[in-house]
């Protein structure tokens, strides 16, 4: 049973602890052009050069979360087994699908969340990505008042 309890926080700390050579990755491509954001509850989306949604966010607050969702980045986690480990039986805490001009399929990102960190699973990645995010940065990704 100790041994059990030392590899899982063992693990925990490998994951949730930073090292020097850290790389910091965008959320979304570099110069992607947003067309729609859907939530599990919402939806955004882009009409000519405005916003609307189905939600009670205003334009300016729209505006600043499409803008937010494009300068998002992340800490990447090279340690893929461990992430996948960590998360291989977890569900979800939160999934945003994202419609980007020129893609023909959506990108579907799914958030787990593990301590006071919040990790991401990046959809299309040559090879398997994960980033962390604190939960500040969260916190821009995911309007409160809705």
């Amino acid at each position: 049973m100790l041994i059990m309890i030392f590899l899982f926080n063992g693990l925990h700390h490998k994951i949730i602890d930073t090292e020097s050579d850290d790389i910091i990755q965008s959320i979304l491509k570099e110069q992607s052009y947003i067309l729609t954001i859907e939530y599990p509850l919402y939806k955004i989306e882009r009409i000519g050069t405005g916003w609307r949604s189905n939600s009670q966010l205003t334009g300016p607050q729209i505006f600043e979360l499409s803008i937010n969702w494009q300068q998002a980045t992340g800490l990447r986690i090279t340690d893929i087994d461990a992430i996948k480990s960590e998360f291989k039986n977890k569900q979800a805490e939160n999934i945003v699908t994202i419609w980007l001009a020129g893609e023909a399929l959506p990108q579907v990102y799914a958030f787990f969340k593990l301590g006071q960190d919040y990790f991401i699973h990046m959809p299309k990645a040559a090879n398997e990505t994960w980033l962390k995010l604190t939960s500040d940065q969260v916190k821009l990704l995911f309007p409160e008042d809705i």
